[in-house]
């Protein structure tokens, strides 16, 4: 039982992490800036700065987001 609620949530975090690199590739595509793309929700864990874009894990393992510029 726990085995099998520990691969859903770690599914649902991939799914979801997937579904965020979706907007990033996009956004990216279209010459938006991304200032931001992390994987859970603040306040973050681990971050780097790669060019003008923070790859960041956060403390909250539920989703992920994409902070575009001006957003």
């Amino acid at each position: 039982m726990i085995l099998t609620i520990i691969i859903v949530v770690l599914s649902l975090i991939i799914l979801m992490s997937l579904h965020e690199m979706g907007h990033f590739l996009l956004a990216r595509k279209f010459g938006i800036t991304v200032s931001e793309f992390g994987i859970g929700y603040p306040p973050r864990i681990w971050g780097k700065k790669i060019g003008g874009t923070i790859y960041s894990i956060n403390w909250l393992p539920i989703g992920g987001f994409v902070k575009l510029y001006g957003e």
